[in-house]
């Protein structure tokens, strides 16, 4: 009874090696072919509608150096535990967990820049403009909220020491998703500044 047990956790394990990250890959490319209708309408109100320049809060260009210091420290988090390096990395990816809030809090602090200076979400006070960018932004924040639940999770599992060379499964979804979101909002903050 015991082996036939075994047997079950190796095969349930070995499906979830295998089916994981092609899930995770079929998930991502949902949300780039979400974005890429969104700004894509952005374009196309840009030439139909009245559109206003909106100056871009400083506190984006700080959540941007932000969000590409985590990217940085989770993947330094992720090669030290390959490595067996497990102190080194769980202190790698609690910094990424502290850069992604701060990503967080100052996303928020340029909205209110933006409220302060008129740019509302909706309203008889709002313009195409200003909601388009409000969408882009708060919709990115949503999927990095998730980003940040599976980061915690990953922080906890790490310092209990769940994770090793032959174990990292959990580690290689949160980072590809995090890295992910990583180069969604560099293309965003790009596109808000270039094209929006």
């Amino acid at each position: 009874m015991t082996s036939i047990t075994l047997e079950n956790n190796d095969y349930k394990k070995e499906i979830k090696q295998k089916t994981a990250k092609p899930l995770l890959w079929i998930g991502l490319m949902s949300i780039v072919m979400f974005f890429a209708g969104l700004t894509s309408a952005v374009i196309v109100s840009k030439g139909t509608a009245v559109w206003e320049t909106i100056q871009i809060p400083s506190a984006f260009a700080i959540s941007t150096v932000f969000i590409l210091l985590s990217s940085l420290t989770f993947y330094i988090g992720e090669r030290s535990l390959k490595n067996n390096q497990l102190t080194k990395g769980k202190l790698f990816i609690l910094a990424t967990l502290l850069l992604g809030l701060l990503f967080t809090v100052t996303q928020y602090i340029a909205w209110t820049d933006l409220y302060k200076n008129g740019v509302v979400w909706a309203g008889s006070e709002s313009s195409a403009t200003g909601s388009y960018f409000y969408a882009l932004t708060a919709l990115h924040l949503l999927h990095l909220l998730g980003g940040l639940i599976s980061l915690l999770v990953v922080n906890i599992k790490s310092i209990k020491e769940k994770y090793n060379t032959e174990n990292l499964l959990g580690v290689q979804l949160s980072s590809t998703y995090w890295h992910f979101l990583t180069a969604l909002w560099v293309y965003l903050y790009l596109f808000l500044i270039f094209i929006a």
